[in-house]
């Protein structure tokens, strides 16, 4: 191999090493979107085999997250700190987990969204739990996704150390 090939070679390693670092700042935020998709995605089923008609619910929550999704693989061609459609996503997953809180504690339509629970204490607390670790998880990566618009994550500095090394 002559010298211009193997420098040429090392410069496109040291581009593709730096597209991944800027890719796996949001690493934490495809993880949490595939938890919620597949979770959504099992609520979905549960309601169509029990005839709900609240199966939109997590069919909304689904499309968005595709959003989410289709916007996190575009990032690794094209990177961006401002995903908006990620950000509106985990927005609306948390509104949604919020606003179900209220039938799970309070209302008789329990039964028409977790048709496949007794609607006993022990259920209504479960569903309690899982609801309250939606919202916290959906706080958590807003968070992220801020302090990645801001350039305030730990990835972002270890980026920019990894590029004054190689430079």
């Amino acid at each position: 191999m002559k010298n211009d090939e193997k420098t040429q070679i090392e410069q496109n390693r040291k581009k593709f090493s730096i597209k991944s670092m800027y890719f796996n700042r949001y690493l934490l935020v495809r993880y949490v979107s595939a938890l919620f998709f597949f979770t959504n995605l099992y609520w979905m089923i549960s309601l169509l085999i029990s005839d709900s008609s609240l199966y939109v619910i997590p069919l909304i929550l689904m499309a968005g997250l595709l959003f989410s999704i289709a916007e996190q693989v575009k990032i690794y061609s094209n990177h961006t700190n401002n995903a908006k459609y990620t950000k509106y996503s985990y927005l609306m997953l948390l509104i949604t987990n919020l606003i179900l809180i209220i039938p799970t504690c309070f209302s008789s339509s329990f039964t028409q969204l977790f048709p496949f629970l007794l609607n006993q204490e022990k259920s209504k607390i479960l569903v309690l739990i899982i609801l309250v670790a939606g919202i916290l998880l959906s706080a958590l990566i807003l968070y992220r996704l801020n302090q990645i618009k801001h350039n305030e994550d730990k990835h972002y500095e270890r980026i920019k150390n990894y590029e004054k090394a190689v430079n």
